[in-house]
């Protein structure tokens, strides 16, 4: 009943006259229509509905696709930290040895090989934190054991075995750190 209402309203609006009441008795359509014209209402009808199903699907796809591409940024972040996982191990091999080494020249090399590092994990948008002698930041860094140093206050940082990684405000890897017990 509704829809024969909208298209009466419709012809009268195309080809001229009053739109008609509600009532359905005083429906009329109007005194000159073109034999063609219900033809074409149809076929708009029948496009506009096809647009608005169309419309529904494209729409629904962008969500599905902005969702997914969503994911996939965070995913491909993760995945990327893992591929630099090695370079991260090597970073904090360099910050042992150099700990270890009593020659002044070979502490300088590794410091150079260090920093070539760094530079390139920085450049990917990642930061190392290693914080010796600070209280450890439960955020970044999980307490593996403690040990006692005469140089480090306790309960701060006296030897940090895993920097962590971070990528702007999000942890990539969590560093592991041994604290200063009592001496």
């Amino acid at each position: 009943m509704l829809r024969g209402h909208m298209l009466s309203w419709l012809r009268a609006r195309l080809f001229g006259g009053e739109p008609p009441s509600r009532k359905a008795d005083a429906v009329a359509a109007p005194a000159e229509r073109p034999s063609w014209a219900d033809e074409v209402l149809e076929s708009m009808q029948k496009q506009a509905r096809a647009t608005a199903k169309q419309s529904a699907r494209l729409e629904a796809s962008v969500a599905d696709l902005d969702g997914r591409l969503s994911e996939l940024g965070a995913t491909t972040r993760a995945r990327e930290a893992e591929g630099f996982g090695d370079l991260f191990d090597a970073l904090d091999a360099l910050d042992a040895a150099r700990a270890l080494t009593s020659e002044p020249h070979l502490a300088e090399g590794l410091a150079r090989v260090q920093a070539k590092l760094v530079g390139f994990s920085v450049r990917r948008g990642f930061s190392r934190v290693a914080t010796r002698g600070e209280l450890p930041d439960a955020r970044l860094m999980r307490v593996v054991g403690t040990e006692r140093s005469a140089e480090v206050a306790a309960g701060r940082v006296s030897t940090v075995v895993r920097a962590a990684i971070v990528s702007g405000d999000e942890v990539v890897r969590e560093g592991e750190v041994l604290v200063s017990g009592e001496v």
